[in-house]
């Protein structure tokens, strides 16, 4: 008897679970999930948001303040000690200021998650005033014998976020919503009355499948308090953390290339000279861990940072000075980790240092010819465009460039990787949604595996008919197909990665001021 009543009460809380209550009232639950219709009054005429208080990121503790200017600004700064990060939209563009000041639009599923975050803070899926976006009740659903009216809903039409109200309170616990291959749970906590309105002041998000975390302790929340328009607003340029020869309009540096990479000689400190891997898919310059040992570069505290395999954290360091050639980087704050199997030491001697990436490349136009195995940095501040080339526009994902193309007619988001020493690697997703192992030609595996920083992934190669961007069309091209769905390999969004193999048919001008890059005719060895 006792087993029986137990199947029928399964069987009740499956039907609770998974049968939509078409009666129900949504709005009704999100009113009293804010504290009532008083607070639905109260939050219709609010028109700014404050709050401040603790934050910790995977570890690295630090503060954070926030300003919200309704239906449609935000503002977040995190700070860490020794740098600080900043997101904001000021209603039509987001942008975001990196831990060395470096200034840059988001664009692409990065635009879309601060835009989530927008769209939420203003209490947009309460007031149809506000940003678009769409809502529907699912019924109830079970979590730790603990039921939850589940709700989805759809910031500005796109994406699609699933909360979870406690059905006893009221109150919304949960949020899961995903950032590209990346899902993430927001528990919400110590609710308290703000001017009638109930608000979490403790909130810890999650990574299901990455180890990632963060935890936002609120300590301060003003309403309606004046604030200054111009905060949202995206600055006109970053702050010049570099120096280059007065009078000069371009500097020449020589590199060697081998096995796939462009390696360039820096001194650290003006103490160490080691030879680093130029990088555009590294979102900032990382050391060589074992190569900078000896320099005793001061900690800074450490953050995740995803690669080609997956998460993995990275500490961070500070350096007085880095010199490449005849320019100079001040005060950098850059990544330390074992870089051992990506790079290797010159035949002189001179040890691994690390990846130069988005902190180098973006401070200026730089023109690479694999050819002639040189690189010209040109001033910013004199810049003029060599004539000819096919021009592309690019935006930044994890201020890597990404630019749109065609690989046998099927659009897709490609990286431009020049860290990537294999050529073109088409993501495991975007293999598998377009069948292309059945569309492409000579499809086999291949000895080895891709490798970068984040860890390693299986793959075979193939060849694709065509591959055009821009005015750009390359026939008959040899593909790798990555095997993973994790890190940036499973990416949902992003259809692939273009890397040197490809790339070095060209002359390829990087122009990160103007979001373009310049495909010029490679000259012949």
């Amino acid at each position: 008897m006792i087993m029986q009543l137990k199947r029928r009460l399964f069987v009740f809380i499956l039907l609770l679970a998974f049968t939509p209550a078409r009666s129900f009232n949504l709005d009704s639950l999100l009113i009293v999930s804010i504290g009532g219709q008083e607070a639905f009054e109260t939050l219709r005429s609010v028109s700014t948001y404050y709050a401040e208080g603790e934050v910790n990121i995977n570890g690295q503790r630090g503060r954070f303040f926030m300003y919200s200017a309704l239906p449609d600004k935000m503002y977040l700064e995190v700070n860490l000690g020794a740098f600080s990060i900043t997101q904001a939209y000021d209603g039509q563009v987001a942008w975001q200021r990196d831990h060395n000041g470096a200034v840059s639009r988001l664009a692409g599923y990065e635009e879309r998650e601060l835009m989530k975050q927008v769209y939420f803070q203003s209490y947009s899926y309460l007031f149809k005033d506000r940003i678009p976006g769409g809502k529907e009740y699912r019924g109830t659903t079970v979590i730790d014998d603990d039921v939850y009216h589940l709700v989805a809903v759809f910031p500005l039409y796109v994406d699609t976020v699933l909360l979870h109200y406690d059905v006893k309170s009221g109150l919304q616990r949960l949020m899961v919503s995903r950032l590209d291959n990346v899902e993430t749970q927001t528990f919400s906590e110590d609710f308290r009355s703000v001017s009638g309105i109930l608000m979490p002041f403790f909130s810890r998000a999650e990574a299901s499948n990455a180890s990632l975390f963060s935890e936002f302790f609120v300590e301060t929340v003003s309403l309606n308090q004046p604030v200054e328009l111009s905060l949202f607003s995206i600055p006109s340029e970053s702050k010049k953390d570099y120096y280059f020869p007065e009078g000069v309009d371009w500097v020449m540096m020589p590199f060697d290339f081998s096995y796939g990479h462009i390696y360039l000689t820096a001194v650290i400190n003006g103490k160490k000279k080691a030879r680093f891997i130029l990088d555009s898919g590294a979102s900032a310059n990382v050391f060589h861990q074992p190569t900078i040992g000896s320099l005793d570069l001061p900690s800074v505290g450490s953050l995740p940072a995803k690669g080609i395999g997956g998460f993995k954290q990275l500490d961070l360091v500070r350096t007085d000075s880095i010199s490449i050639g005849g320019l100079t980087f001040y005060n950098q704050v850059a990544g330390a980790t074992d870089l051992g199997r990506i790079g290797r030491a010159a035949a002189d001697g001179t040890p691994f240092g690390g990846v130069l990436g988005y902190d180098f490349l973006s401070r200026f136009p730089i023109m690479i010819d694999y050819a002639g195995r040189a690189l010209t940095v040109y001033n910013p501040d004199r810049f003029e465009l060599p004539e000819g080339g096919e021009e592309v526009p690019f935006h930044l994902t994890m201020q890597v460039p990404t630019i749109e193309a065609e690989l046998n007619g099927i659009h897709g988001s490609f990286l431009i990787d020049l860290g990537n020493a294999f050529g073109l690697i088409l993501h495991d997703r975007f293999v598998q949604a377009n069948g292309l192992e059945d569309k492409l030609d000579d499809v086999q595996d291949i000895s080895g595996v891709l490798g970068g920083f984040g860890g390693q992934v299986a793959a075979k190669s193939a060849y694709a008919a065509s591959f055009a961007f821009g005015g750009v069309r390359v026939q008959s091209l040899r593909v790798f197909l990555s095997g993973s769905a994790e890190g940036i390999a499973g990416s949902e969004e992003l259809a692939g990665n273009i890397g040197n193999m490809f790339l070095e048919q060209f002359r390829l001008l990087i122009d990160y001021n103007n979001s373009r890059l310049i495909f010029y005719e490679g000259a012949k060895p």
